[in-house]
Formats: C-alpha cells, structure tokens, sequence
C-alpha cells in the first residue's frame, strides 16, 4: 500500500514545475493549481495493509461503527521529513505549511490489497474539534459588553493559541502558551523560578482554581485508571503545585540540543497531562471572565433593547399546570432571536421555574407548556410522572433512595447523542419541590462540563429505575 501525507500551504507560492522525488520508499512530490502551489507531499510505497483505515463494529451489539485510522506515525515521520525540507528552502523561499491539519491518502500497490483498503483518504482538522452550537446571543452580547482592558486582551490571545495548539496535539506550544497567560496577567515582568512561584502563591483565586482542578483531575483518573499527572501528588501543598508548573515552564521554553532531557517536538504526547491541567486552570479563569461580561445586566439590556428595536425577537408563552384549583401562571416571554433552539426552550424553563417560585406555586406545579406565540407550536413540555398527582404528592420509600440517575439526550454535529450521569440523593422520601430542584441541578452539572451543550431530551430516574419521575423535551420543530 502506498501512505501519502500532504501538508496544506497557508501561504502564496509560485512554482513554476513539479514532478515527484523518489529516495528509496519515499516520494516527495508538490501538488499545483496553475502555478501556484497548494500541497507539499510525501507519499510512502511498501507499507503494510494492517495501516490501512478500517471500520471496526461498536461492542455490546451497538450498531454504529467506528472509523480506525492508523496513519499518525507515518504522519509523524512525514512532518518530521518535510520540516527537514522546510528548513533547507526556507533561504530562498518561506513555505508556510500547516502541520495541524494534514491529509492521509492510502492506494492499494496490488489487486488483493484494493477490496482491503475501505477509506481512501482522511482530513485531519484540528479547528472542528473547537467548535461548538454557539448561540448568536452569545455572540452579539459579547459585542455589547464594555471594553476590556489591554492586559486581559493580550493574555487571552496566550490562551486562545494555546487551545488551538492543544487540539492539534502540540502540547509544548499549549502548555507555554498557557504559562504566558498567567506571566501576562500576574507575574509582572518577573521570570525567575522562585519569584514567579511567590507571585503565583499569592493570589488566592488562583491557587483554589489550581487545588480544585487537581482534585477533579486525580479524581477523574482513579475513576477511569488511567495516567495522570506526574508533576505533583494530590495531596502536595498549593505552593509546591505551583513551582511544579513553573519549573516544567522553564524546562520546556528552554531548548538545547546537548541536554540529554530536551524534549522532542515531533514526540509531545508526554507533556499532553500536563498541557490540560494547565489548559484547565487557565480555562477556568477566562470562562469565568468571559460569562461575566456576556451575561451582564448592561450587555442584556442593550442586546434585547437593540433585537426589539430591530424586529429580531421570538416571543413564547409558557402555561403551568398545578394540583390545586388556583390561579396558574401564563408568562409571555421575549427573547432576542429569531432562531427558536433548545439553548432558547432551556432558558424558558429556567425562567419559569423562577416564576413559579416567586409566585409561591412550585410545590404543585406539575407541569410546563411552553409554545411559539405567534406560529402556535408547541416549543416545549416538562411533565411530572403519576406519582405527582397521588395523595401524598411523593415517592416514599422504605429503604433511602440512593442516587438519582439523569438520562438526556443532546444534539451534536447534525446528530442526536446519547449521554447518563448519575448524583447522590440520600433520602427515603421525594417531593415535588425536590424534583424540580433535582432538575435544575441536571441542568447546571449538564451546563458546568459543557456550556453549549444542547438538550433535546431529559429525563430523571430512582437509581435503576426504568420509569422517570419527571421528564423534559422540545418540540417536534426545535432541530439545534
């Protein structure tokens, strides 16, 4: 089988010929579009089938099947080859290529190899793997907000390049990007190892955002058995995490070829915990920034007042229905968008859950309709199970129930998927208050490990139960 590796060019280049090099098993070969050159090439002859991608079937009778491509060393020795060209040419002519984002191509060198060979190329692109269903709010109140200082401007450029690097698996350039993050916003001009660690251990929101993503870091690894950090242990104070972050940032900024412990940018994987940690921490801080001002009071008013006046705004009318034969809630709600998703039906239902609150009807309402004023469509419905309208208006258990499983369903890249949790709930008894509460707190734990994360279904369960206690959905129309 023949293995080609083509690396896109992000710059303007003109290359009047081009015809393939042959060295041995390797081909070196330019692709052109008239003159103008678009790929630098490096194909390899006689590479064994078992490198070939495959469709393997999920276990556990799961009907989808999983895309195995097993390319990524011979895309290593290619990168590796062709930065080694990069360095030669780069004299006469700058090639800028992009190592984040490559092609494999694979083409079979006989017939017996044509029937094994199921995919013929494969686009490695890194940027997809950042991109989420943001919502234009998101977008446009960010617009709103009021300026920034500069600092907060340049440092959060470190971290954007430094998840950028992440995802195309330069862990080196991700951690030192993050590491400049935190130089730019608290270190004030300071490089030395044990200044930076003082500064560092000073600053309190800081060193409960490095103690707590530990914690969920360790946590998550004994959950999972798999590798975790190995620059601190759990129980190291904060100030000794610090300077192992500091001390791993000047080993990796500073290169030399005569040191036996430099690192090899073509072999990053074993930095890949530590730039996560450190993407986690730094992460922490920016989200927290970047929520405050997109939610903020001032930039909601004036994203809502600029949508109203622009005629950009979807108007929903909520009905709640209660056990009681008293007054019921009808809120009319107007939202600045034109594009009804389940982000929007979410936040509806947040707000009418305060409402009711409010209002003091929580403890016997029972159920949400929530629908398009103007087209007359149902939008959304969370209803709770029989169990609601009995007697006593709760589940009573002799034994305490344990945990409460969440089961939901989510909408992802032009597909619907699957995901369960599950949180502790020691009690013997539940209440209508208390599921509403237990809904809201799925809806926040959904949020906290993924603020865009789009519901289209949920429902609630007594630990393996199969009946839901109560559950939440958008209508037929909402598709993002």
């Amino acid at each position: 089988m023949i293995l080609t590796v083509a690396f896109d060019v992000k710059n303007h280049v003109e290359v009047m010929e081009g015809w393939p090099i042959k060295k041995g098993d390797t081909s070196f070969f330019l692709e052109r579009e008239g003159d103008v050159l678009k790929r630098v090439c490096l194909a390899f002859s006689g590479v064994g089938i078992k490198h070939a991608p495959r469709l393997t079937p999920e276990k556990d009778g799961d009907t989808q099947a999983h895309l195995v491509i097993k390319g990524d060393d011979y895309a290593a020795l290619a990168r590796k080859t062709i930065m080694n060209w990069q360095a030669v040419v780069s004299g006469p002519q700058i090639v800028d290529l992009d190592y984040d984002s490559y092609e494999l191509r694979f083409h079979p060198e006989s017939i017996e190899e044509e029937p094994l060979i199921h995919v013929s190329a494969f686009k490695s692109d890194s940027g997809k793997s950042l991109n989420r269903a943001c919502d234009f709010e998101q977008m446009g109140r960010a617009f709103c907000a009021g300026p920034i200082s500069d600092d907060r401007i340049e440092s959060t450029s470190h971290f954007r390049e430094g998840r950028i690097a992440f995802e195309a698996g330069r862990y080196v350039d991700s951690y030192n990007n993050m590491f400049l993050f935190l130089e730019t916003r608290y270190c004030e001009g300071k490089t030395g190892n044990d200044r930076q660690t003082d500064i560092l251990s000073k600053h309190r929101e800081f060193c409960d955002i490095v103690e707590q993503t530990a914690k969920e870091f360790f946590r998550e690894a004994a959950l999972h058995r798999g590798g975790t950090l190995d620059l601190f242990k759990p129980n190291d104070a904060v100030r000794d995490k610090i300077k192992a972050l500091v001390l791993l940032r000047g080993k990796l900024r500073h290169h030399s070829l005569k040191s036996p412990h430099r690192w090899d940018p073509n072999r990053q994987n074993a930095h890949e915990p530590a730039a996560r940690f450190l993407s986690a921490v730094v992460g922490d801080i920016v989200i927290k920034e970047s929520l405050a001002d997109i939610y903020s009071q001032t930039a909601l008013e004036a994203f809502r007042e600029i949508s109203i006046e622009t005629g950009h705004e979807t108007k929903i009318t909520l009905d709640t229905s209660r056990l009681e034969k008293q007054r019921t809630l009808s809120l009319n709600m107007s939202y600045p968008t034109t594009v009804v998703s389940s982000a929007l039906c979410l936040a509806t239902v947040r707000n009418a859950i305060k409402a009711c609150e409010r209002n003091g009807q929580l403890g016997d309402t029972v159920k949400f309709e929530g629908t398009h004023t103007k087209l007359g469509l149902e939008l959304l419905s969370v209803e709770f199970d029989v169990w609601a309208y009995t007697q006593t208006r709760a589940i009573e258990m002799e034994k305490p129930i344990e945990r409460i499983r969440c089961d939901f369903e989510h909408y992802s890249f032009g597909t619907i998927a699957k995901h369960s949790f599950s949180f502790p709930f020691k009690c013997t008894k539940l209440t209508i208050p208390d599921a509403w509460n237990l809904l809201q707190f799925s809806f926040d734990n959904i949020e906290k490990k993924n603020p865009t994360t789009r519901i289209m279904r949920l429902k609630l369960f007594l630990d393996q139960g199969n009946k839901a206690i109560v559950s939440y959905r958008v209508g037929a129309q909402v598709r993002h």
